[in-house]
């Protein structure tokens, strides 16, 4: 059996990755469930293996939480067993009915339900594509693939195997290097104290003797801290309206994406906009309204979750929402942890910063994980009134589908809140 894409130095043989361990069901009953960036790296490494065995023609891998096997290392393993399903799309969700359990401690279908709200909204916006009644309307082992590393549809530019070979790196474990005759004192974060408790294993797949392995990565460090109360932007907005002008520049294409109009927030909602858009290589001011994952633009509806790749003003619109509302901004500021600075100037504070982008949920979890389409660290300027308001945000992302993105949005006039009811389509 040939797996397409299967190199970097990974063999296939069992006795590199089979291991003894306990199921991932008594490990998370016997710790709790994966939280942050464990249950990322479980989710992401885990649809890796899956990605490579369809690919490979193996199906029917029968997911569950009892034959799954945890290592000391953080490897995991499962028996195959009989081909029991006949599509890939099976394994798909029960690929997400793992990850649910991974992540909240509870078996779906098995009584309690799962409280999903436990998972990052990105996420869980995932999992429920995953468990579409339809089986071919589900997302394929390579969509997870390419939606956890947060990369957009129209990533065209990275192939299957770059993409499977980001998420092993992504997921690979640090593997320090031998040391010398006289070695050095280690640097605190790479002494054994800092590492204790962190086991991320490597992507592996081997098929033999009925034995498929997984291996995949837990983190049993704390949740990350919250952020102190000064940064706390949607908390000082509360519930209100702003008008707003948002210019994008991606060298790539030549292309330069302008906003303007007003949005609508409320923590307990999708933020809603309605907004004039320009964008494309024959630019024309488009109306657009974005009202939780409905769009229209120019009278024509879209979904604003999954928007096509064409027109411009229908793909280009759910980008200004992921990098203006002010949900992505307190994710930013999440997601950075200690690296953000909150510097006092005249009639307010500059915060600057840098996020993992795999790291940042997308806007109120209706895009994709990582709903930025960003790879890497995302460089952000945000500057605040005295009251905390947003002033400006400047943010500087990349991503293989469109290269280099600069992206500064201005904001004015907080003021009471205005309903966006949304454009009525045509017809």
């Amino acid at each position: 059996m040939e797996f397409q894409g299967w190199s970097d130095g990974l063999a296939l043989r069992p006795r590199d990755y089979l291991g003894k361990g306990d199921s991932l069901a008594a490990v998370v009953r016997a710790a709790g469930p994966y939280q942050g960036e464990s249950l990322y790296l479980l989710a992401l490494g885990t649809a890796t293996t899956m990605a490579r065995l369809h690919l490979g023609g193996i199906a029917g891998l029968r997911l569950r939480p009892g034959n799954v096997v945890i290592g000391a290392g953080g490897q995991a393993s499962f028996a195959a067993g009989p081909r029991d399903s006949e599509f890939p799309a099976q394994d798909v969700k029960n690929w997400a009915d793992v990850v649910v359990f991974a992540g909240t401690g509870h078996v779906a279908g098995g009584g309690a339900e799962p409280d999903l709200d436990r998972l990052l909204p990105a996420l869980r916006a995932v999992i429920d594509e995953c468990r579409r009644p339809d089986p071919f309307a589900r997302p394929t082992a390579v969509d997870l693939v390419r939606i956890l590393l947060g990369h957009s549809g129209g990533a065209r530019g990275a192939t299957v195997h770059e993409l499977l070979l980001e998420a092993e790196r992504r997921t690979r474990p640090y593997e320090p290097e031998p040391p010398a005759d006289d070695p050095a004192p280690a640097p605190l974060w790479r002494r054994p104290a800092y590492l204790a408790g962190l086991a991320v294993g490597v992507l592996a797949v081997a098929v033999a003797a009925g034995t498929v392995v997984l291996v995949s990565g837990r983190m049993t460090s704390p949740p990350p801290a919250a952020s102190p109360a000064v940064n706390d932007v949607t908390a000082a907005i509360g519930r209100r309206t702003a008008t707003f002008e948002q210019r994008t520049e991606l060298p790539r294409y030549g292309e330069t994406v302008v906003a303007d109009g007003r949005l609508s927030f409320d923590a307990n909602a999708a933020t809603a906009y309605d907004m004039k858009l320009t964008c494309g290589n024959a630019p024309r001011t488009t109306r657009v309204s974005l009202v939780g994952r409905s769009g229209v633009a120019a009278g024509v509806p879209f979904d604003a979750v999954r928007p096509p790749l064409e027109p411009c003003d229908q793909s280009r619109a759910p980008s200004v929402r992921d990098l203006s509302s002010p949900h992505s901004i307190q994710a930013l500021i999440d997601a950075a942890e200690s690296n953000v600075t909150s510097t006092p100037e005249a009639g307010g504070r500059t915060i600057t910063g840098s996020a993992l982008a795999h790291r940042v949920r997308g806007e109120e979890g209706l895009a994709a994980y990582a709903g930025t389409g960003a790879e890497g660290p995302i460089e952000f300027t945000l500057r605040v009134d005295a009251k905390g308001l947003p002033v400006s945000l400047k943010l500087h992302l990349e991503s293989r589908a469109d290269g280099t993105r600069d992206v500064e949005t201005v904001y004015r006039d907080w003021r009471a809140f205005e309903a966006i009811e949304g454009e009525t389509p045509n017809g």
